[in-house]
């Protein structure tokens, strides 16, 4: 009896000690990625041992590296039938779940391993991540927060945190945890770059960069560190290198398609339009639905003045999140009219979206409305309605809608051209704006009074007035582009004129610069409305304005209106003419090179000039 019970010892021992010589054999295949090795002795060691966790935990680790994600939880559930309080089986299965999108089932399981282990901070932090998939910030912060409470040094759950503030907008807090866990961990490549997503958010571009090149000294093979740091050189202006981290990222991996798009508007920006759509077009080859290469490449079509194929791309931008944001895209519960309904007895909504220069740019259509037989309601913003008072006797104009005006269809402004099918050809005019009669009885009377309070007023007398808009809103986007600074215009001005600025927003800086100039009037205080800065120019010679929407009032005006374009205009104003099939009475002054002011200045005051002779 005493010598069978040593036998079954032995037995035991031996069978103990050979499970182990396998089961370190299997983890060292694992290691290796030898899969069908390791999971061989994994099924001989369960056939031998069906109750084995460690067998049971590896085998359910490689079918779910395989994506065999029903089996790996049935071997994990085995495991946890033995070991009920295993806290790493919850884990594990809670991994599954998670990679399968059961984002619910995957923190029940994340809650079982931390009520198991409170100190297991891994948990927390994917925990945190399931919640974020499930559109729950306020739990995904908490979780990865009660990481950090147990392990302050646990860089991936600063950057997990800091990854959710950067979704939810607050880029200067994800800003300091990218550099709390860039502290803690100096190799993390990742932490880098998102950290430059955060600085290019807060437009420090240069910053940004620094960031990009720490990431790619790192991790020299990632695409995306080459793509980021691509987009925030093109923001700096720096279009050599940005374009050739595009192609760096492009070599890397020749299927992605924003890098395409984005070398796209590399090409656009130097006016190399065809070039331009060959990029976006390969873009789309590769993901049909990137709606940022459709809208690119409809703009580089606007520019060509193909409107035919511009505007249809044109109506994405109502599609892409944030473009219906800037655009201020509207839904309503009636038909979007397209030009294919009759309109005969209708009434349709016609609303201003985007800046004041598009609005009065596209009024233009509402006479084609009219002659449709259409009754509109033109939404306009408030800086408007005096404006387009002229429409008054034949269109309702309103600055917000009420519920109740009713319509049976509506239109963006702008998306009329498209319901027109305009073409270059085929632009229809601008209407006559209306200026209130007191609005010119004011301005007249202005200009009048600064001649009495100038000494030379014989000499004033002679001079040529001349509008100045140099500057535009700086939160456009690409403000740097078409803005110049006064102290450069100043240089450029010759003295036989006398000038006026009119636009309403000054910076403190060309404030102080405009009080040392005897020869240029603020006409800044005197502006309240858009009709002020109309009857303003209508006592005026010649308006010169960069691209804003002053250059559009007074054109649309019929006024001799010279417009100074950075050398990639926007679309309106086309490539290369001097003219605007837009507005006849415009002028137009090209940047030949990238970012050279000077060129177009010195033409600019050659010009002046020469109306100084005439």
């Amino acid at each position: 009896m005493s010598f069978n019970t040593k036998d079954e010892t032995t037995l035991n021992s031996e069978l103990s000690e050979r499970l182990g010589a396998m089961m370190t054999q299997a983890l060292q295949f694992q290691e290796k990625g030898d899969i069908a090795d390791a999971e061989l002795l994994y099924v001989h060691i369960l056939a031998l041992d069906p109750i084995h966790i460690k067998a049971l935990q590896g085998l359910s680790l490689l079918l779910y590296k395989t994506a065999k994600f029903d089996e790996a939880v049935e071997h994990l559930n085995r495991a946890l039938h033995v070991e009920p309080d295993n806290a790493l089986l919850f884990y594990d299965r809670a991994i599954v779940f998670q990679t399968q999108g059961h984002y619910k089932v995957a923190v029940q399981n994340y809650n079982l391993t931390l009520f198991l282990n409170p100190y297991y901070t891994n948990a927390y932090v994917d925990r945190g991540l399931c919640f974020e998939a499930e559109a729950q910030p306020i739990p995904a912060l908490l979780s990865y927060e009660q990481a950090l409470v147990v392990d302050p040094s646990f860089a991936g759950a600063w950057y997990n945190k800091a990854n959710l503030l950067q979704t939810s907008g607050d880029h200067v807090l994800a800003n300091r945890c990218y550099l709390i866990a860039l502290k803690i961990n100096p190799q993390f490549w990742a932490a880098y770059t998102n950290n430059g997503l955060s600085l290019f958010a807060l437009k420090k571009y240069g910053q940004a960069v620094l960031n990009y090149n720490a990431a790619a000294q790192l991790s020299p093979f990632t695409p995306i560190i080459h793509y980021n740091r691509a987009n925030a050189l093109r923001a700096l202006g720096q279009l050599g290198p940005s374009e050739a981290g595009y192609d760096k990222a492009i070599q890397l991996n020749p299927q992605f398609a924003a890098a395409f798009a984005n070398r796209g508007l590399i090409k656009k920006d130097k006016n190399l339009l065809d070039a331009a759509i060959q990029d976006y077009e390969l873009a789309l080859s590769l993901d049909a639905n990137l709606l940022e290469a459709r809208w690119n490449l409809a703009i580089a079509y606007l520019m060509k003045g193909d409107f035919k194929k511009g505007w249809s791309g044109y109506e994405l931008r109502f599609k892409h999140s944030e473009l219906r944001e800037s655009v201020g895209a509207r839904d309503f519960a009636v038909p979007q009219w397209d030009g294919q309904q009759a309109l005969h007895g209708k009434k349709i909504l016609v609303y201003c979206e985007q800046g004041l220069g598009d609005a009065i740019q596209f009024c233009r259509y509402l006479p084609l409305l009219l002659g449709k037989g259409a009754e509109i309601i033109f939404e306009v913003k408030p800086a408007l309605k005096a404006l387009f008072s002229c429409f008054k006797d034949s269109v309702l104009i309103v600055d917000k809608i009420t519920p109740d005006l009713s319509f049976d269809y509506f239109s963006p402004l702008l998306s009329l051209a498209k319901s027109f099918e305009t073409t270059l050809d085929t632009i229809p005019p601008s209407p006559v704006l209306k200026v209130p009669q007191n609005k010119l009885d004011a301005s007249k009377k202005l200009f009048n009074l600064t001649n009495v309070l100038n000494a030379d007023v014989a000499s004033i007398a002679r001079k040529k007035r001349i509008a100045l808009v140099w500057s535009g809103n700086p939160r456009h986007t690409n403000d740097h582009n078409r803005s110049i600074s006064l102290s450069t215009l100043v240089r450029y001005l010759p003295p036989d004129f006398e000038y006026y600025a009119i636009q309403k927003e000054i910076s403190e800086t060309d404030q102080a610069l405009l009080k040392t100039q005897t020869r240029i009037f603020n006409m800044s205080e005197h502006l309240s409305d858009l009709t002020d800065t109309a009857a303003i120019c209508m006592q005026l010679d010649l308006i010169i304005s960069v691209d804003t929407s002053v250059a559009h009032l007074s054109a649309a005006l019929g006024l001799p209106t010279w417009i100074l374009l950075p050398y990639c205009p926007d679309w309106r104003w086309l490539m290369d003419k001097e003219s605007s099939p837009w507005y006849p009475s415009a002028r137009l002054i090209r940047q030949q090179k990238l970012g050279d002011w000077d060129c177009a200045l010195e033409q600019l005051k050659g010009d002046l000039i020469h109306l100084s002779l005439t």
